[in-house]
């Protein structure tokens, strides 16, 4: 008979830690669905209860997609604790998969009973409701970068977020992160920016283990992924800004590096180094381009440049 083996559905890294910026700006197309959607419930005893709502209220396919998430978003709040009701043990592959089956069941049901989830209760239950509205859907596994201890590391599998599929378009979206964030309790945040994310926007801080889930028409390898920058405002590429790798060398900091960052404005530019204090610095604007250069004699681990107090961009620093 095989060992005894403990099955843990692992806990998602998957919040911005004191980093996320919301994002105010919703689509006017849907402002109609999610003032709708602002008076459902807050609590559904199943899934096929919130579904039965939607498609009473809508005949858009992606309306009720927007439906779904934004009930998610803004109903269901990010709880680490979560990741401890999740763990079963099995002897034989087919008690694995059948335990398997009941766990993915309650999760949903709690994410739907209770208000609390982890990055599996999001991506499940909203995968759950595109199949009871006939939308095509798929959850994805992969790595993201959350903090400038996340650039140079191994790929790391500690993420779930969601593929749909209409109209032969792919819609990339993370319920997970747009409830908000979690800095020792959860902080809600609704946010749309992860609905429908245009692929090069979602790729930056998502990397799927599969990359054709990606939806991009570029090749990215996962070693690429990893050594770029972390760049937390959202419109901005890792094209327009410099330099483009993600770990800077201290004694290069100590000489002074220059920063660029095109299409970002701003009255005022800082830095922290370890989440220090911020420290303004002198910066120009030429060309749609702020530059500015930095100077820090410091043994930190990690600098983030800010704008008019908002966090831009993240690197690492290593002697």
């Amino acid at each position: 008979m095989p060992s005894l083996s403990i099955h843990n559905i692992r806990i998602c890294i998957c919040l911005l830690i004191g980093l996320c910026v919301p994002i105010a700006g919703i689509s006017q197309d849907y402002e109609k669905v999610d003032a709708t959607v602002s008076f459902y419930p807050k609590k559904y005893p199943t899934a096929q209860a919130l579904a039965k709502k939607i498609k009473k209220d809508f005949t858009n396919p992606k309306e009720q997609l927007r439906a779904a998430y934004s009930w998610l978003i803004e109903n269901v709040a990010y709880d680490p604790q979560e990741y401890y009701t999740y763990q079963f043990q099995y002897r034989i592959l087919e008690e694995r998969d059948e335990k398997m089956a009941e766990t993915r069941e309650a999760i949903i049901d709690r994410t739907l009973q209770l208000g609390i989830a982890v990055c599996e209760g999001y991506a499940l239950t909203l995968e759950r409701l595109c199949e009871l509205l006939d939308i095509q859907a798929y959850v994805v596994r992969g790595d993201t970068k959350t903090q400038p201890a996340d650039i140079g590391r191994d790929f790391n599998k500690n993420h779930m977020w969601m593929v749909a599929i209409i109209d032969n378009t792919p819609i990339l979206l993370d319920p997970t992160w747009g409830a908000g964030r979690y800095q020792e309790v959860f902080i809600k945040s609704p946010s749309y920016y992860y609905f429908d994310t245009p692929a090069p926007l979602f790729l930056k801080n998502h990397y799927p283990e599969v990359f054709d889930d990606a939806y991009v028409d570029f090749k990215l390898s996962r070693e690429a992924f990893s050594q770029q920058p972390l760049v937390i405002r959202k419109r901005l590429t890792i094209a327009n800004v410099s330099p483009k790798e993600g770990v800077i060398k201290m004694k290069e900091l100590f000489k002074g590096i220059v920063f660029s960052l095109q299409g970002i404005t701003a009255e005022n530019v800082s830095y922290t180094v370890d989440n220090s204090e911020k420290i303004k610095t002198d910066f120009t604007i030429e060309n749609n381009t702020l530059a500015c250069t930095i100077a820090v004699k410091t043994k930190a681990q990690s600098l983030i440049i800010y704008a008019d107090d908002k966090p831009i961009i993240g690197y690492k620093i290593k002697k």
